[in-house]
C-alpha cells in the first residue's frame, strides 16, 4: 500500500513537470513580436547634451555631417513621421520620414526618409550581430515586447541587455575597437525603451563617466493633457469669478445709502 502511494506521488510530480514544462515551451514558442508603433505617430527626440569638442575628439571631425547625428546640436530636436508598416512572418519593417535636428521647430519639408527592418524571430540572427551601421551604435527603435526582443538577439560582446528595471542596452566599446582610430577612446552607451520600443533616452559617456551626448524621447503621456487643460480651465474659471465678485463689492460700496 505505501509503496502504491509513493509510486502514485511520483507519476503526478513527474506529470505536473511535464506539463509545467510543456506550459512554458509554449509561451516561449507563441511570443509573437509587433510593431508598438502606428501609421502617421510622430516622434520627437530633443538634445540635452552636446559636446562637440569631445564628440569630435571621439568620433572625428565629421560624425555629425550625415546619418542620425546630421546637424545635432544642445537644444535641438529631432522628428519622425512614420508613413509605412509592414509586418508578415519573417520580416517586421516601418518606413519613416525624417526632419533632422533643428532648434526652431519650424520643420518645413522632410529631410530624409529611411526603413527600418528586423527579422521577426530575433533568434534567426547570426551570433555576434552589432549595430555599427547607425552612428548611434544603437537602433532609436525595436519592435516589441522590446525587452524580450532584444534579449533574443546574439549580440556581439560590446552589447549587455539588462531588463531588470526598463529594456536597457549598454554598449561598452574600447578604443580602435571598431576600427583603428574608431573611436579614438573608450566610450559607453546606455540606451533605455520604452513599452513601444522607442528609444527612451540616449547617454554616451567617456572617460571619467562625462556625459558628451544626451539625448531623450520627447513626449506627455496621454494623461497629462487632459489634466493641464482641466487645471487650465479652473484657474481660468476662478479668475473670472474673483473678478465678477470684485467688481459686485465695487458697486455696493459706491451705491448711496437711503
Amino acid at each position: 500500500m505505501v509503496k502504491l502511494l509513493k509510486c502514485k506521488m511520483l507519476l503526478i510530480s513527474i506529470l505536473s513537470l511535464l506539463i509545467s514544462n510543456s506550459l512554458i515551451l509554449t509561451d516561449v514558442v507563441g511570443l509573437e513580436y509587433g510593431v508598438g508603433v502606428n501609421k502617421n505617430d510622430e516622434l520627437i527626440w530633443k538634445c540635452k547634451v552636446s559636446n562637440n569638442l569631445e564628440l569630435d575628439n571621439l568620433f572625428g571631425s565629421d560624425w555629425d555631417n550625415g546619418g542620425i547625428f546630421n546637424n545635432i546640436s544642445k537644444g535641438s530636436m529631432m522628428k519622425w513621421k512614420i508613413y509605412n508598416i509592414e509586418t508578415n512572418s519573417s520580416l517586421i519593417k516601418i518606413e519613416v520620414d525624417i526632419w533632422f535636428w533643428i532648434k526652431d521647430l519650424n520643420w518645413g519639408v522632410k529631410d530624409n526618409e529611411t526603413q527600418i527592418t528586423y527579422l521577426t524571430d530575433p533568434n534567426n540572427y547570426s551570433a555576434g550581430l552589432s549595430f555599427i551601421n547607425y552612428k548611434s551604435l544603437v537602433p532609436f527603435w525595436f519592435p516589441m515586447p522590446v525587452g524580450e526582443y532584444m534579449g533574443g538577439l546574439k549580440l556581439n560582446p560590446w552589447y549587455d541587455v539588462d531588463n531588470r528595471v526598463l529594456p536597457t542596452l549598454n554598449v561598452d566599446i574600447k578604443k580602435n575597437g571598431i576600427f583603428p582610430g574608431y573611436p579614438n577612446e573608450n566610450l559607453k552607451i546606455i540606451a533605455i525603451y520604452n513599452d513601444q520600443g522607442i528609444l527612451n533616452s540616449y547617454k554616451l559617456y567617456t572617460k571619467d563617466n562625462m556625459v558628451i551626448l544626451d539625448i531623450a524621447y520627447d513626449f506627455l503621456p496621454f494623461y497629462v493633457i487632459p489634466t493641464i487643460v482641466i487645471l487650465v480651465s479652473i484657474f481660468t474659471i476662478g479668475i473670472i469669478i474673483y473678478i465678477i465678485k470684485k467688481n459686485k463689492s465695487s458697486k455696493n460700496q459706491l451705491m448711496p445709502r437711503k
